[in-house]
């Protein structure tokens, strides 16, 4: 009888978070090097930056721009294969959720 071999892929999921939270420990990332979103340092890498030099976080998430799926992939790829414990985000889903909270507070503090 064949064996056959797991097929493993990669499923969007949702979970509630406190962007806020989120963000002190984000790692955002471009094409090469990436950005502290808690303190701003530039150039770090999320497979060899666990914590931000600038803030002493750890990272717990990381997000990128990148839209395309095969690009997005190859990161997910290779925070399994580096065995980091990394947590990709969907971009746009936290830029609406930040958003949404940020409009919230500027509606909820009373004017003097």
């Amino acid at each position: 009888m064949d064996q056959q071999k797991p097929r493993h892929k990669f499923i969007r999921m949702y979970k509630e978070f406190e962007p806020d939270e989120v963000k002190k420990h984000l790692l955002m990332i471009d094409d090469l090097y990436g950005t502290c979103a808690n303190c701003g340092q530039l150039g770090l890498t999320f497979v060899k930056d666990k914590t931000c030099p600038g803030c002493k976080t750890t990272f717990s998430y990381l997000m990128t721009k990148l839209k395309n799926p095969g690009d997005v992939t190859k990161i997910l790829a290779r925070i399994k294969s580096e065995g980091l414990s990394l947590v990709l985000l969907e971009k746009d889903d936290y830029d609406r959720a930040a958003a949404r909270d940020a409009l919230g507070d500027l509606f909820s503090k009373s004017s003097p």
